[in-house]
């Protein structure tokens, strides 16, 4: 009887990238549903048209009033939507992506952030839905008297804060610990995976995308973390695939 004297080597990065690629659709179509409209980017950002003349709207959270005008049922879809695609989907393909790297601090960082990205990405929904339904809320209570403007509610916006700088900053941490492990191999496939990592793609998307016309840039805005991460999972999952093939090819020759 002869043994296969193949080595085996470890998972591929393209299965976790697929069903990365499917919860970063879902998210952001669940951040169409509770805040996309047909506008430009600016406008979105600026919530234009948007904002009742007796509200006074707390600024660093003034695009969240797109969404105070959409029904209730479509908030919840999409907040429902977008916590399975951020919280399950996404989640499971970072740490199946995670578990590529070889054992060591690298993986152990990039395992954890993936969790806490999840956590926060879900926390950051969540607070979404929350601060749209009051400001909902507060658009449809009556007016009171004509020379006062009402604050716009801040119950949940310390929260927001906290829950969407948390999002980002595990998506750092997750990237820079694919960009050390890959630094660390010497073959073209390390090159590629030190610079192919979330955290570029998605902020190039949350930069640029104010700057769209409308209607794209309405749609399109609320979802940037959404399509940069789904940039990211596509790019990873075909690069994946082409080193696969080129791999599978070389052991051929040999």
């Amino acid at each position: 009887m002869v043994r296969s004297t193949a080595v085996q080597r470890p998972a591929g990065r393209r299965g976790p990238a697929v069903v990365g690629l499917a919860g970063a659709l879902m998210s952001a179509i669940g951040d169409v549903l509770i805040l996309g409209r047909p506008s430009s980017g600016r406008d979105f950002d600026q919530a234009a048209g948007m904002v009742p003349s007796h509200i006074d709207p707390d600024n660093a959270w003034r695009s969240l009033w797109n969404g105070a005008r959409l029904p209730v049922r479509r908030i919840h879809a999409g907040t429902l939507t977008g916590n399975v695609g951020i919280g399950l989907l996404q989640w499971l393909a970072m740490r199946g992506i995670s578990r590529t790297l070889p054992a060591g601090r690298e993986r152990q960082v990039a395992e954890a952030s993936a969790t806490a990205f999840a956590v926060a990405g879900v926390l950051t929904h969540q607070c979404c839905a929350t601060v749209i339904l009051a400001y909902k809320k507060a658009m449809e209570e009556p007016l009171g008297s004509d020379d006062e403007a009402r604050r716009a509610p801040r119950s949940a916006t310390p929260l927001l804060a906290i829950s969407t700088a948390a999002t980002l900053g595990a998506l750092a941490a997750y990237s820079a610990s694919l960009t050390v492990a890959a630094l660390r191999r010497r073959d073209s496939a390390g090159a590629w995976q030190a610079v192919v990592t979330p955290l570029p793609s998605v902020m190039a998307t949350l930069l640029s995308f104010g700057a769209l016309p409308a209607p794209v840039g309405g749609y399109a805005r609320p979802a940037s973390i959404s399509i940069g991460l789904m940039a990211y999972f596509a790019i990873t999952a075909a690069s994946d695939q082409r080193d696969s093939h080129r791999r599978a090819a070389g052991s051929m020759v040999h």
